[in-house]
């Protein structure tokens, strides 16, 4: 059997659109800001007539987008979380005007719900659905654009050919490189629409009417076109007659098989044999060569055009993913109805499966590294970020936000600063650096790591690491130099009693000692113990005769208590003996224990 549906396909669509909004919420919890995002936080800081006057001045973007999220941060928030929601809510528009462009251009409506779970699964329009730039408002404008194109050229009244006239301009008001899709639109109109003079008529108003409600920003336009300009030709990388060489990449073979990768899942051809198999059922359908143009021919502009000026980079053009789910999605559709769902649900999985590998892993988590040194923080702790003139602008952004008053005011800005402290937090991104290491090194020798977080490898590169000195300014000495320097009750439970004892010689001993450390109650009566040599960070053991002179070493030692032992006071004691003859080494006051601190176990 196949399944039936009786459920009516708007509800459908509601349906799919909502567990795809649930979706992008989940991935969007572990989506960090990037370098870019965080711009838009800076372009859109201060009052709107301030930040229109930035981009014309300072800038290279119209103001439409950017105006919308001046006034959406001030409504919802700050966090980059509440940036991301304006992009996750233009995207669940597109879905809707994507099952209207599937239902209407194929007519039928399980065209458009299966372009819904295409695009829906699509992980290129996934990364631009939550990011916080105009990417997601440009797929939105976009399909509108196209539904309102393709109305025009279908029906040839003056009422489509205005609402089409104003798309273009609301797109340009957008994003410039929108021109692409434009001309992209103007091409099909060209190569697969047989005009009629009254069509001519409108066409020509259609450029008129958007040249028209463009005119009133066209001098801010050539004053960045000139910015720009100039910004080329001091940076010596202009590439071609005009645009962006900063912000695009070369037309290459590497260049067009990545696009590829990342628009098909790394799918390639499981997308290809389905485009092929379209194509020979559905090729005289005039909708289907308009999404054909759209999903195809618009790389292929961009490429080509990107030869003479430098306009191509995949967010420039990431709208085509649009056409292309479309395409995918009346191949599936046109299938046997007993085969078609099946068919659907299989290519869904099959990308849903391979999703997490095409999404972007290189973009430093800072927001969840904070948050972790926030806990970990405690009062009179200090944050040394090496080099420290070098902290990125998405962690200036993400401190700014997760740290309190306290964290900020306790940065240090040299070594010198941060070495008269216990307790230092080490962050950098740049670990592999000569300078980064001989600094860690520096620190280490009076504060030995003891734990961390972060990573350094071919994804990216952050390391927060905790660096403690010895608990004492002062060692009690057992015997002739075995110098304690404090202890750490790092957790203390029913159970068990997890310590740190810190230990440092000044000369080689020649005697393997055992340390003991015992809990005693309010008699003195002996409840529990850990004897034995040093457990260096709880994974190595030394004997005493095996310490290098003035080396610190962290004895991690879980004391085991009995079981139903009374809740109360104890007292913790540190004792240190010859393990052969039972001797023990006296302190400098003659005592032959050391009594650490008093314990109240719960």
């Amino acid at each position: 059997m196949y399944p039936r549906l009786t459920t009516p396909y708007p509800t459908i669509a509601l349906i799919l659109g909502l567990v795809v909004f649930g979706f992008f919420l989940q991935v969007a919890q572990t989506t960090y800001i990037t370098a870019d995002e965080y711009l838009v936080y800076k372009f859109t800081r201060d009052d709107l007539s301030q930040t229109i006057s930035y981009l014309a001045n300072s800038d290279v973007h119209p103001p439409l987008w950017f105006t919308f999220f001046w006034g959406w941060r001030r409504v919802v928030g700050e966090s980059d979380f509440a940036g991301r929601m304006q992009a996750i809510l233009f995207s669940l528009m597109t879905l809707s005007v994507v099952f209207q462009l599937g239902k209407r251009w194929f007519g039928q409506p399980h065209f458009g719900i299966f372009a819904m779970v295409v695009l829906g699964v699509s992980g290129l329009f996934l990364r631009y659905s939550l990011e916080i730039r105009p990417y997601a408002f440009v797929i939105f404008l976009t399909s509108l654009s196209m539904f309102a194109f393709q109305q025009w050229i279908s029906q040839q009244t003056r009422a489509r050919a205005i609402v089409y006239a104003v798309s273009v301009a609301v797109l340009l008001y957008v994003h410039y490189f929108l021109l692409l899709f434009v001309l992209v639109q103007g091409i099909y109109f060209l190569l697969f629409v047989r005009p009629s003079r009254q069509l001519w008529y409108q066409a020509v108003g259609v450029i008129g009417l958007a040249f028209v409600l463009f005119l009133p920003w066209l001098p801010n336009f050539l004053t960045q076109l000139q910015h720009l300009r100039a910004v080329e030709l001091a940076s010596g990388y202009e590439r071609g007659l005009a645009g962006s060489s900063a912000t695009t990449q070369v037309t290459s073979l590497e260049e067009i098989f990545k696009l590829i990768q990342i628009a098909t899942n790394g799918l390639a051809w499981l997308y290809a044999v389905l485009l092929v198999l379209g194509l020979f059922y559905w090729w005289r359908k005039s909708n289907y060569r308009l999404a054909l143009m759209w999903a195809i021919g618009l790389p292929t502009v961009a490429f080509l055009l990107n030869l003479v000026v430098a306009v191509y980079t995949t967010r420039y053009i990431v709208n085509f993913v649009v056409g292309l789910a479309l395409l995918i999605a009346v191949t599936i559709g046109q299938l046997p109805r007993r085969l078609r769902w099946f068919a659907l649900f299989g290519f869904a999985g099959i990308n849903l499966l391979v999703l997490p590998s095409v999404l972007p892993n290189d973009v430093i988590p800072f927001r969840a590294l904070l948050k972790d040194l926030a806990v970990a923080y405690r009062p009179g702790d200090k944050i040394f970020i090496d080099p420290p003139t070098n902290r990125g602008v998405q962690f200036n952004w993400e401190y700014s936000h997760r740290f309190s008053q306290e964290m900020v005011e306790s940065i240090v800005r040299s070594v010198d600063n941060a070495l008269p402290n216990r307790r230092i937090w080490y962050l950098t991104g740049d670990w592999f650096n000569e300078n980064i290491r001989a600094t860690f090194s520096q620190i280490e020798k009076t504060h030995p790591r003891q734990s961390g977080f972060g990573q350094c490898d071919r994804q990216w590169c952050y390391l927060i690491q905790l660096m403690e000195a010895p608990p004492f300014i002062t060692p009690q000495i057992f015997g002739d130099d075995m110098a304690f320097w404090g202890v750490d009750i790092d957790s203390v439970t029913q159970e068990v009693i997890q310590t740190r004892l810190w230990w440092r010689v000044k000369q080689a001993l020649p005697v393997d000692y055992s340390i003991s450390l015992q809990l005693r109650d309010k008699n003195d009566t002996l409840v529990a113990q850990a004897d034995g040599p040093i457990h260096h960070y709880g994974v190595n053991i030394y004997n005493t005769s095996q310490l290098e002179p003035e080396k610190i070493y962290i004895d991690f030692r879980s004391l085991q208590l009995p079981p139903q032992l009374p809740a109360g006071e104890y007292t913790l004691s540190l004792i240190v003996y010859n393990w052969q003859t039972s001797e023990r080494l006296l302190l400098r006051n003659g005592f032959d224990h050391l009594e650490l601190k008093t314990i109240q176990i719960p």
